[in-house]
């Protein structure tokens, strides 16, 4: 029978939601189908014209200038004796004005990146004909001139190379230019802010067609920065972007946080599971706190994502959010970019912005589809198959007896292996069975084949967007349906999104972003350890068709299998806000916020597997509301053409209120039926409890430009914390920053240095950024319900720390950035320091004390690291272009200091004292006993290789029962004994150099995109081994380890030590035996794609078809033995478990073909 879930949120479910859904519908029907797209360009203002009057072009000129930021520069006794222009009451565009006021003369209009336009008459031809001469032919070139996308660029400049015979494109992207008598040796040069500048010989022709390139540089793009958004070449801060080709060429089934992986140095992007609902960390130049999960603040249009060291709505945001929806992603790095976020920003910004619509466009319908398989390869890690395992097994059971004295636990088990095997014989043999007669099965299971598929995957998309003179808007819908790899686990997502923005009248635009969505999943994460450890000999059925469940230690997968681990969530997110022009430089915006999550979880545990003998039902779900409104006042000026004003301040205010319910029972009379909770004999748990916090910010920035040269900016914010006592409530942060645009200078401009050297820029910045890591209620003793005296009560859960203060980090940062080669290759190199300090953490009280900790502000750490990126353009021409790009990032994290009398800091959980942070070490070490080889002859000779107990005996850490093939540890103190105290540093799990390379490359309507992502000099545990080698007769074992261990081969030879039955040896205790080299380099993502050729859909209503095929994971090359070389096993806090593989659910392969097919 189908589980059903508790439904809370009843109202919610019958109402709310679809009265959401018929909104959301009518917007998008309304937007469609009511707007007259017309041709707009960027002066498209809307100018009142009063009263008929006839005015000259000057005074025209000046009523442009009231209505736009547009200025206008032409000799001034250009109109001295045009004719007067007659105006007509009413309203009239910009551009329509300028084109009336120009209409009864030869100009040439020429648009600058400062907005300025240079009016010029166009030269008149006066050609002189003899009386023997005839007139002398004029050539006219014409054309239009496109992006790569075929969309008409505007304002192009069109100019005759070495003259000043020139024009430019109009608002259709077409031109025209008289070339005199003879155009063949003449080169025609076509520039435009943001592209390559292209110089074509005319040659016979009178058409010409150019197609522009993106510049790879984009000194010119804008990139979005906190509230606004600046030119890269203006930017002081360190802010890498991430365009809409490479979001486009992004493999199926990726997540924003992948996508990220090896596009920008310093950001390292952990995949903690490859599994479809998985969670994956982004650490940003370092880790830099103890108790948060080290996360960047995540911006989407504009809007602070919530974050906690507990919830899961960021996760579930991102989760939700397409990435056909992404227009582009930028990564903001330093203090300069991220400090006017304040307390948000400790750990760096990701600001992603989604498509929209433009004004004047038609409606651009586009539909996508992708349909791919995963692929896992499990040639190169097998296991057992059932005769194999047997022998195995009973030699490991033999070698274990052998070493045995006495057995003071188990000893009837222990007794009846000694009467099972023919210990005088030096051989195992089969007939010495005697009392253990059925012990193994007669199955041959191939449980990686059982359990595992090559699933399909499929992905849908639509959007609609466009635009009329007053209006915007995109419109999207999205589904995708990803199973996994191990059976049932599955991941099905519905999704849609809205943009939508007018102009109520001349100084006021409202706009309006809506995102909504529905997921279920089915998580089976767990059931790769599983499938590791069941024996081969184990049948999946019974003879009469029943599942095998007879005397297991480990369950039949296929009954687990058929346990529930389902969740389901809705998420809505919606943005209001209202654009006010005041005056003509000041612009106010008010902004409001609510992103709303619901999500159940339910798993069921079926009676009789291993794990649960009773029927276990839990359930958990979480409501969660985040409310933020925003206000900013921003100023821009240009004085004197020289001097580049910026300013902007604001004020935030957020809340967030989170309802959690949980419940657990057990002893149900049916697993089918009779499941629900009120069948349940037993209630194991119930809880409730509802959190809230809020944050107040007051934030300020100023950013100064000289002369197109010199560059200073600066940022302060004060943020105020509900998490923190009254008198630690507030923060500030300050930050400062300075760039010079070296390449401006007078110097840098002569021919022979622009040869070489096109761009140069110097840029420093330094700042406080700060971090509230910590729970809403650390500040204040907490209690809670308890039993007394069998009536409810309450008692004191946790104790408070009012003087608990915000976390701080101090960054400085020095870059350079540069383009060389007329920006052929185009690249930035820079070194930083991040000094983190009060970092909160959860510290040790004495026994005594009525409480086992105190959140306190206890340790300091220092982040030093180098980046580097470069792009090159290879070969670049009409038909061909290779481009190649490269990035590296190093950073070590220091721990200055832990305050107190602590000299380390453990985490909690089984692995806490494998990584530590110690007192003047780098984080992320692994601290473990460390190994001398293993036992391969006398006891005497062993003696001198180990410590000694007072008698001379040699000593071990669990008991004396080691025995050839056992691993002999190093006393590192001399104590004669072999303890905790004998654990050393034994490297880094973290690596040394992280990065990523890629190559892409056009001809004509091809592309062919590579991205490649690597890491360098850590260490990772692979667990798997550590935790079976003492579990043969129970558990399977892989080829790589029982191949190589003393059973199988010469003792001399074998790489791993003797496997056994129990835990004898210690050979299970961490050590630097199992820590392997996880460099790696993989080819993350293939992608090709094929243009339809336009003429194809000449007399359709279709622009444009794209084929393509995807691949990724295609390859990784590693020396590391597990599935997985950077599956990340837990989170991305300092020090925590990054490296440790315990069973990673694997990446698999996914191959993809797909369409994309526009409509317009």
């Amino acid at each position: 029978m189908k589980n059903n879930f508790t439904k809370i949120l009843f109202l919610f479910k019958k109402r709310f939601l679809p009265i959401i859904m018929k909104t959301f519908f009518l917007l998008f029907c309304t937007t469609l189908f009511s707007f007259t797209p017309k041709s707009g360009f960027s002066q498209n203002e809307k100018i009142t014209i009063e009263s008929n009057k006839t005015v000259s072009v000057d005074e025209v000129f000046e009523i442009i200038k009231s209505h736009t930021n547009h200025s206008f520069i032409y000799r001034a006794d250009l109109f001295k004796n045009y004719p007067k222009i007659n105006l007509e009451k009413g309203i009239i565009r910009a551009n329509n004005l300028l084109k009336k006021a120009l209409s009864k003369g030869s100009f040439s209009c020429e648009f600058s990146e400062d907005e300025t336009i240079v009016i010029k008459e166009k030269p008149t031809e006066v050609v002189r004909i003899s009386k023997t001469v005839k007139a002398i032919q004029q050539t006219i070139i014409s054309g239009i001139v496109v992006d790569e996308s075929g969309e008409p660029l505007p304002m192009v400049s069109v100019y005759e190379k070495k003259t000043k015979n020139g024009t430019s494109t109009d608002f259709n992207g077409n031109y025209s230019l008289n070339l005199g008598s003879s155009s063949k040796d003449k080169i025609l040069v076509f520039s435009y802010i943001g592209f390559e500048n292209q110089e074509v010989v005319v040659g016979d022709k009178t058409i010409l067609n150019i197609k522009m390139r993106p510049s790879l540089s984009g000194l010119d793009e804008v990139v979005v920065i906190g509230y606004g958004t600046s030119k890269v070449k203006d930017a002081t801060g360190v802010i890498s972007r991430i365009s809409a080709k490479e979001i486009e060429n992004a493999p199926m089934g990726a997540s924003v946080e992948s996508l990220l992986q090896g596009k920008s140095p310093g950001v390292n992007v952990q995949i903690q599971s490859a599994s479809p609902t998985s969670p994956i960390s982004v650490v940003i130049r370092g880790a830099s706190s103890l108790s948060g999960d080290n996360q960047p603040l995540w911006v989407i249009d504009g809007v602070p994502q919530y974050s906690s060291t507990t919830s899961g709505d960021v996760a579930n945001t991102l989760y939700n959010l397409n990435l056909n929806d992404v227009q582009s992603i930028d990564i903001l790095k330093d203090a300069s970019a991220t400090a006017v976020y304040g307390s948000r920003a400790a750990n760096g910004v990701v600001i992603v912005t989604t498509k929209k619509g433009k004004i004047g466009m038609k409606p651009l319908f586009e539909v996508s589809s992708r349909v791919g398989v995963q692929v896992m390869d499990f040639n190169g890690y097998q296991y057992f198959e059932s005769e194999d395992y047997i022998n195995f097994s009973g030699a490991a059971a033999r070698e274990m007896v052998l070493t045995m004295d006495s057995f003071t636990n188990s000893a009837e088990r222990y007794l009846d292996l000694q009467a099972f095997y023919n210990l005088n014989n030096s051989e195992y043999d089969k007939s010495d069975l005697v009392t253990l007669d059925g012990a193994y099965y007669d199955g041959n299971t191939n449980w990686q084949k059982e359990m595992t598929q090559n699933p399909v995957v499929v992905q849908h998309d639509f959007s609609v967007r466009g635009g009329s003179e007053e209006t915007t808007y995109f419109a999207s819908f999205n589904y995708s349906d990803m199973e996994g790899v191990v059976k049932s686990g599955q991941s099905e997502l519905y999704g849609g999104r809205m943009n939508f923005d007018t102009k109520i009248s001349e100084n006021l635009k409202f706009g309006l972003n809506l995102n909504g969505s529905s997921r279920k999943s089915d998580n089976k994460d767990y059931m790769l350890s599983v499938i590791q450890k069941v024996r081969p000999d184990i049948p999946v059925y019974e003879e009469d068709g029943s599942l095998f469940t007879r005397d297991l230690f480990t369950e039949n997968p296929y009954t687990t299998l058929q346990n529930t681990r389902s969740g389901k969530g809705i998420t809505f997110n919606g943005t209001a806000f209202l654009d006010i022009n005041i005056l003509n430089d000041f612009k106010f915006k008010t902004s409001f916020t609510n992103n709303y999550t619901d999500s159940e979880n339910l798993s069921y545990d079926r009676a009789g597997t291993a794990q649960n003998t009773t029927g276990t039902r839990t359930w958990y779900n979480t409501k969660s509301s985040f409310n933020i409104w925003e206000n900013t006042l921003t100023y821009a000026k240009l004085i004197n053409k020289k001097h580049d004003l910026r300013a902007l301040i604001g004020h935030s205010m957020e809340n967030y209120i989170s309802r959690y319910h949980y419940i657990k029972a057990s002893n149900f009379p049916d697993d089918d039926v009779l499941n629900n909770f009120g069948s349940a004999a037993s209630i194991n748990s119930i809880n409730e409890t509802q959190t809230e916090n809020a944050l107040i910010s007051q934030f300020a920035r100023l950013h100064y430009k000289f002369d197109d040269r010199y560059i200073i900016s600066g940022t302060i914010r004060r943020d105020g914390s509900s998490r923190f006592g009254a008198d630690k409530r507030w923060g500030l942060f300050p930050s400062g920053a300075a760039a010079w645009l070296i390449s401006s200078e007078k110097f840098m401009k002569g021919e022979s240095v622009k040869k070489y050297v096109s761009y140069l820029k110097l840029r420093t910045s330094l700042g406080i950024t700060g971090s509230q890591n910590l729970g809403n209620y650390d500040w204040i003793t907490q209690v809670g319900s308890v039993q007394y005296n069998e009536s409810p009560a309450i008692q004191p859960s946790s104790i408070g720390n009012p003087d608990l203060q915000w976390e701080e980090t101090k960054m400085f940062d020095l870059g350079l950035d540069f383009g060389l080669l007329d920006d052929r290759v185009y690249g930035s190199v820079g070194v930083y320091t991040k000094n983190s300090s009060k970092l909160i953490y959860k510290t040790p009280l004495a026994s005594s004390a009525a409480f086992t900790s105190i959140t306190s502000n206890v340790a300091s750490v220092k982040n030093n690291g180098f980046e580097f990126d470069i792009k090159y353009d290879i070969l670049r021409s009409d038909n061909h272009r290779l481009t190649f790009n490269f990035n590296f990032s190093n950073n070590k994290t220091k721990v200055v200091k832990i305050n107190g009398d602590l000299e380390e800091l453990l985490f909690p959980g089984s692995y806490a004292p494998f990584i530590k942070l110690v007192e003047g070490e780098e984080t992320g070490q692994w601290y473990g006993l460390q190994t001398a080889g293993r036992f391969f002859v006398t006891d005497e000779d062993a003696i001198a290789m180990q410590g000694r107990t007072a008698t001379g005996q040699p000593t071990f850490l669990n008991n004396s029962q080691e025995t050839i093939g056992d691993m002999i540890y190093i006393d590192q103190n001399g104590d004669g004994k072999i303890t905790n105290d004998d654990r050393v540093n034994l490297g880094s799990s973290i690596p040394k150099g992280t990065g990523g390379f890629g190559l892409t490359y056009r001809f004509k309507n091809f592309m062919v995109n590579a991205a490649f992502t690597y890491a360098y000099g850590h260490s990772r545990l692979w667990d798997l081994p550590r935790l079976n080698i003492g579990y043969v007769g129970d558990y399977n074992q892989s080829n790589i380890v029982a191949g190589q261990s003393t059973i199988l081969v010469n003792p001399y030879d074998a790489s791993y030590p003797r496997l056994a039955q129990t835990l004898i040896g210690g050979n299970n205790k961490f050590s630097d035996f199992y820590l392997h080299d996880a460099s790696y380099l993989r080819l993350n993502a293939l992608n090709i794609t094929y243009k339809l050729p336009n003429k194809y859909f000449e007399k359709m209503l279709i622009s444009g078809v794209d084929l393509t095929f995807q691949a990724t994971n295609l390859f990784t090359i590693t020396k590391y033995p597990g599935f997985d070389p950077q599956g990340n096993w837990t989170n991305s806090r300092i020090g925590s478990g990054m490296a440790i593989d315990a069973s990673t659910y694997p990446s698999a392969q996914i191959y993809n073909l797909g369409i994309k097919i526009k409509l317009q």
